[in-house]
């Protein structure tokens, strides 16, 4: 299957992803609300692509207020993942174990950033847990690795194309939200593609 044609079937079918990303924020809400002690709701997961040039303007928003992790993706699915967590859910998870006033990334030692680097493997484990379960494909990841420079070192990795994946979750009547950003290598979006048409028995276009 040629990488266009697989690129575009994926665009053309979002909700495969929003599946993908609500199966597996199912699994994530139970895990972050024994975590936090709170009950934890979450929305259907909004999910789109962007083009290398847009991913560039993206990654400045969270400049400055928010925290990355890189987890690389390997076995039969190559690429990355990062997960972006923002100061409000940082500080709302640290606060649960430390008794800290978190106002800015200045205050979150390393300690504190463990609680919010666990967090970190609980979404993305369970993201990709989602989409091997859909595809039959194993998928390996690594150890969550901070960003230090999360525009730089995201644009480093990114192709073409990236998938957003972008998590709501409710929690003690506020909206605190993390993003995915899906970012898998030529020869896995075409691998991606053909499984999911396989999964649900769709003809490719």
């Amino acid at each position: 299957m040629p990488e266009n044609n697989a690129m575009a079937f994926i665009e053309r079918h979002p909700d495969l992803f929003k599946e993908m990303g609500n199966i597996g924020m199912g699994h994530a809400c139970t895990a972050l609300s024994q975590m936090l002690g709170s009950k934890v709701n979450r929305s259907i997961p909004s999910v789109w692509t962007l083009s290398r040039d847009e991913a560039a303007e993206y990654f400045e928003l969270f400049e400055g207020g928010s925290i990355g992790y890189i987890l690389t993706l390997s076995e039969d699915i190559g690429g990355a993942i990062i997960h972006i967590v923002g100061l409000p859910f940082a500080a709302r998870l640290i606060k649960v174990f430390f008794p800290s006033e978190i106002n800015s990334l200045d205050d979150i030692d390393e300690i504190c950033m463990s609680v919010v680097q666990e967090m970190g493997n609980i979404t993305t484990a369970a993201f990709v847990n989602s989409l091997a379960s859909m595809t039959g494909l194993f998928i390996d990841i690594s150890t969550p690795q901070k960003c230090e420079n999360l525009k730089e070192e995201a644009l480093e990795l990114t192709a073409e194309k990236l998938f957003v994946v972008e998590n709501r979750f409710l929690v003690d009547s506020g909206t605190i939200s993390s993003e995915l950003i899906f970012m898998p290598k030529h020869e896995s979006i075409e691998l991606i593609a053909g499984k999911l048409c396989e999964h649900y028995n769709i003809e490719m276009t």
